[in-house]
């Protein structure tokens, strides 16, 4: 199994990696989260407004976005906010990759039809987040173990857990685990969601996590629970992080 180390031209694990997520098809909003300090844009199919959504408007924009792009289009079981058919949530998605102008795709693990986004990013040869996210709680860490393995047997290059700790000791386990599959040399993205799970945010990425997610200040604001903005991670992770990094 190969585990993707990079996402277009952004290494992934040498360094802490931040994700802007748009929520609209803006030339300026991509600036301002580059000047703030993202790395990679996270493109939120699922947010943006009935008119953005039209093939012809993001390829114009996907065309002319001068970052590394992650195609998102999340189902509302996970908090995301389209509204169609999954059949059509999946064929957006995979007719968007297929263009050849995305880096990046992130599909839920618990989508019945991850298989078909998944083959249909291999052909373009970019990789493919399986993500996880648990807005009520936090699995076991055995569970989570188990949830993140099977996400690399089915095809994911990066496993992505986004869960809400309840305590100081989960998110202990949280950063363990992260420690542990960085050890092991593959691709996870860990995000702590709520109150406790906050600063993990910021931390998670300093023991492993291969990317964090923040919002664009002129932006709609936070996306998720606890999300700080681009320009607060930045600022926190110069701060933070070793040295070597």
């Amino acid at each position: 199994m190969r585990y993707n180390k990079s996402i277009g031209d952004v290494e992934l694990g040498r360094a802490p990696v931040i994700a802007a997520v748009l929520t609209r098809l803006s030339g300026d909003a991509v600036t301002r989260a580059k000047a703030d300090g993202a790395d990679i844009i996270e493109l939120r199919l699922d947010l943006l407004n009935a008119e953005e959504r039209r093939e012809a408007d993001i390829k114009s924009f996907l065309e002319g976005c001068n970052m590394p792009v992650i195609l998102t289009n999340r189902c509302r079981d996970e908090g995301g906010s389209f509204t169609g058919t999954e059949y059509e949530r999946i064929e957006m998605l995979r007719t968007i990759i297929a263009t050849g102008l995305v880096d990046a795709v992130d599909i839920e693990f618990i989508a019945e039809s991850k298989k078909d986004v998944i083959e249909t990013a291999k052909r373009v040869d970019i990789p493919v987040i399986i993500s996880l996210h648990d807005f009520s709680g936090m699995p076991a860490p055995d569970e989570i173990l188990e949830i993140v393995e099977a996400m690399y047997s089915v095809g994911g290059s990066i496993a992505k857990v986004a869960v809400t700790p309840m305590n100081r000791v989960d998110c202990l386990n949280l950063i363990q685990i992260t420690e542990q599959i960085s050890r092991e040399g593959r691709a996870l993205i860990t995000i702590g969601m709520g109150d406790w799970g906050r600063h993990l945010r910021v931390i998670a990425p300093l023991y492993g996590s291969v990317l964090t997610y923040g919002f664009i200040e002129e932006d709609r604001g936070a996306v998720a629970p606890g999300q700080f903005s681009v320009s607060e991670l930045k600022s926190m992770l110069e701060r933070l992080k070793p040295s070597g990094q």
